[in-house]
């Protein structure tokens, strides 16, 4: 609450565009819980420059290794991004496929690619294979980010104060001051 109640002059600034692509990070920290070992996906979408939704919540089973725990974690933001393009198409908002989703895990990409890719994916439950099935037909598309860049760091992990400022500038995240200055 202490963030929050010091955040009060940052917003987001929405502009218009006529077709956007709908972009997105995921992430997921592989049992971070330590009271059930439960992995927590965090992602944030942004149509144009600005980010308009965003979550962080516990993944609903055990993750029994880091690329199942991002590959859940994408699953997740998969089915995130076709419910998200409802409501954009409601409001006539043009928005092109691919949703281009960055993750940073290299093997989870390379899964939703290619199911046969690792043999050590086998325990990965199947209903996870809907982020491949998405993938095929260009609904999705999985791109690899450096850590460096990955803002759904936000919703998995504390940061410090440096790294949520890049973040957040990434996001469109920007001061009240700061956004009536630019529209005069």
């Amino acid at each position: 609450l202490r963030y929050v109640s010091g955040t009060n002059d940052r917003g987001l600034l929405y502009q218009t565009s006529i077709v956007e692509q709908l972009v997105s990070y995921m992430d997921a920290n592989w049992a971070r819980n330590s009271n059930d070992r439960r992995s927590t996906s965090g992602f944030v979408f942004s149509l144009g420059s600005t980010a308009i939704a965003w979550s962080s919540k516990k993944q609903p089973t055990v993750a029994l290794s880091n690329i199942e725990a991002e590959y859940q974690g994408s699953t997740i933001i998969t089915c995130e991004a076709i419910l998200l393009k409802r409501p954009l198409q409601d409001m006539q908002v043009e928005v092109v496929d691919p949703t281009l989703i960055n993750c940073e895990n290299l093997r989870s990409i390379q899964l939703a690619k290619n199911l046969v890719f690792h043999a050590q994916s086998k325990h990965i439950k199947v209903h996870y294979h809907f982020v491949h099935e998405r993938f095929l037909i260009g609904e999705v598309e999985l791109k690899y980010i450096l850590t460096d860049r990955q803002v759904a760091d936000i919703f998995t992990k504390p940061l410090g104060f440096n790294k949520l400022r890049q973040f957040t500038g990434i996001l469109g995240i920007t001061s009240q001051h700061a956004a009536l200055e630019g529209e005069n």
